[in-house]
């Protein structure tokens, strides 16, 4: 019995805590190592009266709600409402993930006994690791998602649609003071499919209007581009079109798609005139 005691205070003070630091990393929230251990063994010290108090399944759903609510209270100061949401829904997909485990090791959702401590902490840790990469990923694309826009591009009479990312490192410059977009391969043979690397290695620019380099430097790397000008670009800002005409375009070689989730670097010019 003591073992069994003891087993439980350390899996629910693991679990609690890596609960806990899941939602600070959700929404950033500052609290301190006192209150967050505080909150740790409070739980895991009910965790082992709960068995003990034989309450009817109703009853008990309510005071382990409660005991969330204090257990978040005890580990925050702020965003209490949100923290405790998000408190719940990250200790449903623990729950889950363990019997997910459980269900493949042993064919059944029945669970009569769990796994050894040793076994249900590294389930926690990889579980606390795969949710962490998840929220990292999410916020990363949302960030991402505020600085791309839909940009339009005409020229010879064509219309082609592409995703562009606000680079606010862009700052790049053409001879005239235009300010110059940035693309990749793949947005230039949209454009001009009759052009391939091979040409542009050898410098065969035949159907561009104005080819020219221009050094530069931003988000991506820094180099000499090959600059040339389109008929028109429009970026949607705000629901509304701003038109550019006679729009600068600069081709990079770097795979900056995978990285900004769009296939042309704005440029912050361009949204401050």
């Amino acid at each position: 019995m003591t073992v069994y005691i003891e087993d439980c205070l350390i899996e629910n003070f693991v679990v609690t805590f890596l609960i806990l630091k899941c939602v600070t990393k959700l929404f950033k929230s500052q609290t301190s190592k006192p209150r967050l251990w505080l909150a740790c063994i409070f739980a895991s010290v009910v965790a082992c009266l709960f068995p003990l108090l034989h309450l009817p399944n109703g009853v008990m759903i309510i005071c382990k709600i409660l005991v969330g609510v204090l257990i978040v209270a005890i580990a925050f100061k702020n965003k209490m409402l949100a923290s405790f949401v998000a408190f719940l829904l990250f200790t449903a997909l623990y729950a889950g993930i363990n019997l997910l485990v459980y269900y493949f090791a042993y064919g059944t959702l029945n669970v009569t006994d769990n796994f050894p401590t040793y076994i249900l902490l590294a389930i926690l840790l990889v579980t606390y690791y795969f949710i962490t990469s998840c929220v990292k990923l999410f916020k990363k694309n949302m960030t991402i998602n505020c600085f791309v826009y839909e940009v339009k591009i005409v020229n010879g009479g064509q219309e082609y649609f592409v995703q562009g990312f606000l680079d606010s490192g862009n700052t790049l410059l053409d001879q005239d003071s235009t300010a110059i977009c940035i693309i990749n391969f793949k947005v230039f043979n949209m454009l001009y499919k009759h052009i391939s690397l091979e040409n542009l290695l050898a410098k065969n620019y035949q159907g561009l209007t104005d080819p020219h380099y221009v050094k530069s430097k931003f988000a991506s790397g820094g180099a000499n581009l090959l600059v040339f000008t389109v008929d028109k670009m429009w970026i949607k800002i705000n629901n509304q079109q701003r038109q550019f005409a006679n729009a600068k375009l600069g081709l990079s070689y770097a795979k900056f798609g995978k990285n900004f989730g769009a296939d042309m670097l704005l440029n912050i010019n361009m949204f401050v005139n």
